[in-house]
């Protein structure tokens, strides 16, 4: 089939052929008249015969041909008229077939293919001259069978399917069809448009997933925040070197959820989904619980992010324990960044007030820790692993150390080293200055760690 023939609309088209006929009969009829009343009047000159009745009527007939004629005329102007509006229709549907990202296509009843755009190149690499009679469904759906359904029924349909490209990939089409119906009601045949949805689909896919994957891990949160034996509070000393002591315990959260993950990939993902601050609360809490198990001369330290320090709910935990907040050390993490260092300052003013302290996690290790110390003058510091292991072989790293004592005896910070793992690290760490340790090499975190310092481990 012609484009031109599948693209004009329908109603122009009958418009077009009914004013055509009428032009036609209308013409024919008067020339016909015409002749047929000069014929009689011819008749009665030549005769010199007395005009009768019919002659007379075909005189006023005659007189009615200029009317006659400028009807005909208006018929003519008219159908052009309609002739320029179906041409200009054709160009709006060719302009859009040509623009439109995908594939105009009409079929039979048979669903085979009458008509396709040049759009099929794109979307499924074929040629769109070579799919005529060839089945819709072949192209539309891997499985046929599977839009059958589509062209049983007599409204619009709209529908995803699964298609194969010429070249074997496999698209996502977003596909419409229209049934088209003929003169006696009958379905002829349907009117279609297929667009390439595959990245969109993917893309919807994907948010899906993550949507599948962020209330997982909700609720396995919202789960462990529930469950009284799905944290448990480990505790690892802090040990006063000098004195052969335990100066402090760091608080450790361990999950006991399966499969393990470990305690940063946990709060990583509570903060994912909105509940970091509900997670570290629940944690601080279970960690102020195990004060009772830290020695009298010790505080217990708790690691928490500058937004819960900033939340309502913390200051009013640290009030609920009264006198016992001056026992802890609130080890602020370098894991999220700062925006607003005066409010955080504000924040903190209020937790000293408490008698509680500050320390600020990770020293070392990035950009943040160091913009921690600057703006808010810990009490404590403590020295990132990374910066401890195998300072006993890199006189960098023991320089660096050197110098964070003595920037820390400047401005009367205690400074702690992290990751202590052999008596070599700690030998250095000595020998700069540095008096307070904390690591596997004196003791592993444990419900209740070792007390009674082995005075060979500090003498090593």
């Amino acid at each position: 089939m012609k484009e031109n023939d599948t693209d004009t609309p329908a109603e122009l088209q009958r418009a077009r052929s009914v004013v055509s006929s009428a032009v036609t009969v209308l013409a024919v009829s008067m020339v016909v008249a015409l002749i047929s009343y000069a014929w009689d009047w011819l008749e009665v000159w030549i005769k010199g015969e007395t005009p009768e009745l019919d002659e007379w009527l075909g005189l006023i007939g005659v007189a009615w041909l200029p009317l006659a004629a400028a009807t005909t005329v208006r018929l003519v102007r008219f159908h052009r008229s309609l002739a320029a509006r179906a041409e200009e229709a054709v160009e709006a549907f060719r302009d859009t077939v040509h623009t439109a990202h995908g594939w105009v296509w009409q079929v039979d009843a048979d669903l085979r293919i009458a008509y396709s755009s040049d759009g099929v190149g794109e979307l499924l690499g074929y040629d769109a001259q070579q799919l005529t009679g060839r089945d819709v469904r072949d192209l539309l759906d891997r499985d046929p069978a599977a839009s059958e359904h589509v062209f049983d029924t007599s409204a619009r349909q709209d529908w995803i399917s699964s298609a194969v490209h010429r070249d074997g990939t496999t698209r996502t089409l977003s596909s419409s069809a229209t049934p088209m119906y003929g003169a006696g009601g009958c379905i002829v045949g349907y009117r279609g448009f297929s667009a390439d949805v595959t990245v969109e689909m993917a893309a919807a896919s994907a948010e899906q997933q993550l949507r599948q994957e962020q209330d997982a891990i909700r609720a396995r949160v919202e789960h462990s925040m529930r469950d009284p034996g799905a944290l448990q509070i480990v505790l690892q000393p802090i040990v006063d070197v000098d004195r052969n002591e335990i100066s402090g315990m760091e608080a450790l959260a361990r999950f006991a959820a399966e499969p393990y993950r470990t305690p940063d990939v946990w709060f990583a993902e509570a903060w994912q989904v909105g509940l970091g601050i509900d997670l570290e609360m629940h944690a601080v809490a279970a960690a102020c619980r195990r004060l009772p198990s830290v020695p009298a001369q010790a505080y217990l330290s708790v690691n928490v992010s500058a937004q819960t320090i900033l939340d309502q709910r913390f200051h009013q935990l640290l009030a609920g324990l009264g006198a016992q907040a001056a026992r802890l050390v609130i080890e602020v993490t370098e894991h999220t960044a700062v925006d607003d260092y005066d409010t955080l300052a504000d924040s903190m003013r209020l937790v000293r007030a408490t008698g509680a302290r500050l320390a600020v996690d990770d020293a070392g290790a990035g950009y943040a820790s160091m913009q921690h110390i600057l703006r808010l003058r810990p009490d404590i510091v403590k020295l990132d692993r990374s910066i401890i292991a195998d300072s006993d072989q890199d006189p960098a790293r023991r320089a660096l150390i050197g110098a964070m004592c003595n920037f820390g005896a400047s401005l009367g910070v205690t400074v702690v080293a992290e990751g202590v793992e052999t008596g070599a690290e700690l030998a250095v760490l000595t020998e700069e200055g540095l008096h307070h340790v904390q690591g596997y090499y004196l003791s592993r975190p444990a419900t209740d760690p070792q007390v009674d310092w082995p005075a060979d481990r500090l003498a090593a």
